[in-house]
């Protein structure tokens, strides 16, 4: 017992004195500043949806790329990304990309995109373009 009171007094004597945290001693006192409240939920850093629009219609349909295909009983979802690296989660009916195309079907492997264009004369009609899932997804649930 004598030789483990020694070992203890030894280390502590080793040690700095500034780090030795005393019983009563000022800096042993907990402060809450510049600290989080424990009992209060995290706020998110969510997306500005301003800044969100900004991202979906800043691009080309043909630059996005299709990550994920979500599927429920209710409803299906994509999950498709930017060439930044910014990633979004859209629903049948929502728009993407300059042209504001519309999310027609949502399919196993790919959406179907319905874009609004105008040709050389001014006449207004429909084109229809697909996203489609990577081709090494696409294989991997085989």
């Amino acid at each position: 017992m004598r030789i483990e009171r020694v070992l203890i007094l030894a280390f502590l004597m080793t040690m700095k004195s500034d780090s030795l945290c005393l019983a009563g001693d000022a800096s042993s006192v907990y402060s809450p500043i510049g600290k989080r409240d424990p009992f209060q939920i995290p706020k998110l850093n969510l997306r500005d949806p301003a800044s969100t629009e900004e991202g979906l219609f800043h691009f080309q349909v043909e630059q996005f790329e299709l990550k994920a295909v979500l599927k429920s009983a209710e409803s299906s979802q994509i999950l498709i990304a930017d060439p930044k690296g910014n990633t979004y989660i859209l629903k049948e009916g929502d728009e993407l990309g300059r042209g504001r195309a519309t999310i027609s079907r949502i399919l196993d492997k790919e959406v179907i995109l319905t874009e609004k264009v105008t040709n050389y004369l001014g006449v207004q009609g429909l084109t229809e373009k697909v996203l489609s899932l990577p081709a090494d997804e696409t294989s991997s649930g085989k």
